[in-house]
């Protein structure tokens, strides 16, 4: 099986059609077919890393009467670098069958451990039918096969947003935005579920793991390195919503910790910044209606668990938190803020700790300064 594995990843880096099917089930038509498809799409992802590690077996008694007392199904970790996008190796769960066939193991299927995989495996952007990926200078954009005009439009899109991530919040930030705008049947990519009546966001940000999510090490999660487009709002799409998602992306390295209102308002912040091409937005006019319309009603900042539940007023005051941070501070000094919270913020008594540290202030008593300003 390890063999297997290793030539199986060697043939994607290679570029070596004939080699990735030579493990798989002849007899299998359908299955021959959708791994053609499979290795088409992934050895358009430039990966320069790939490696297929063996897991533990999965005793399957139904899998054994499908397809036989030789068969081995098996969860698999499937580890890879995209170039340009990743820093590091990213992790996805992935279930295979093998079986003798002719008197060698060969793959028999790829799908029958899907349910006992953490939510959003084997629902990578090269899972789900053909695809069509191009690369920019530091954005890569995936759609279905044949649609080089969405391709087109949204690379363009990425590029010009990561261009104002660099300038509004993190010059440093040297990394890409892999974008994923594809349409498919059941609106699932990855860890994002746009199915959800709740999930009405024109894009989001999706996690993506140095460790699997079933592990325990939270501190392997990047939140929000990859995004995920709305697969029906892909032509409603605009530049400053992916510059809210590649805030998030260029965010995801400093950790898992940062409280909601400032991941979110950071995010906002730099979303309604200036962006070559778009109109200003008149944010002295926003701080005003949003004094008036929420701030007044609340008595401290929107907490992590009820962030979601109200989002139009937790948007709102997150902004403007940020903003109002940014302006008496300086936006070195809330980068700064937010590498440390979201490093070592892992409860209240760090957060207030950090804060405390670096600026003197608790979140509370944040929240009473911006009620006073």
């Amino acid at each position: 099986m390890d063999a297997i594995l290793r030539r199986r990843a060697s043939a994607v880096l290679r570029k070596d059609r004939a080699q990735f099917l030579a493990d798989v089930d002849p007899g299998n038509k359908k299955l021959v077919a959708e791994q053609k498809v499979l290795f088409g799409n992934l050895v358009q992802f430039g990966f320069t890393k790939l490696s297929y590690l063996l897991g533990e077996p999965q005793v399957k008694q139904w899998v054994i009467d499908e397809y036989g007392p030789t068969s081995y199904p098996v969860s698999v970790v499937m580890a890879y670098q995209i170039g340009g996008i990743d820093d590091q190796l990213v992790k996805a769960a992935l279930g295979y069958t093998f079986a003798q066939r002719g008197g060698r193991y060969v793959l028999v299927n790829d799908t029958d451990l899907d349910g006992g995989l953490p939510n959003g495996a084997h629902k990578e952007a090269w899972d789900l039918g053909p695809v069509l990926v191009r690369r920019g200078k530091r954005a890569l954009v995936v759609v279905e096969q044949g649609n080089t005009k969405l391709a087109a439009s949204t690379l363009a899109q990425a590029e010009a947003a990561v261009k104002a991530v660099n300038k509004t919040w993190s010059a440093s930030w040297r990394g890409g935005g892999l974008v994923i705008a594809l349409t498919i049947n059941d609106q699932q990519v990855r860890d994002v579920d746009f199915s959800n009546p709740q999930q009405e966001s024109l894009a989001q940000a999706s996690h993506v793991y140095r460790t699997l999510p079933t592990e325990t090490d939270k501190r392997g999660q990047d939140a929000g390195a990859y995004v995920v487009v709305n697969p029906t709002d892909r032509y409603d799409l605009t530049t400053p919503v992916l510059v809210h998602e590649f805030t998030h992306v260029a965010c995801a390295a400093y950790g898992p910790f940062g409280p909601r209102w400032l991941v979110e308002g950071a995010a906002r912040y730099v979303e309604w910044g200036p962006i070559a091409g778009e109109r200003d937005l008149d944010l002295a006019r926003y701080r005003k209606e949003i004094r008036s319309d929420y701030l007044g009603k609340l008595n401290m900042l929107p907490s992590d668990e009820k962030f979601y539940a109200t989002p139009e007023s937790s948007y709102q005051i997150a902004w403007l938190t940020v903003d109002y941070l940014v302006r008496k501070y300086g936006e070195g000094k809330v980068v700064g803020l937010y590498r440390e919270l979201a490093s070592r913020g892992s409860d209240q008594n760090q957060r207030d700790r950090i804060m405390v540290a670096q600026l003197g202030r608790t979140e509370q008593q944040l929240f009473a300064d911006l009620k006073r300003s």
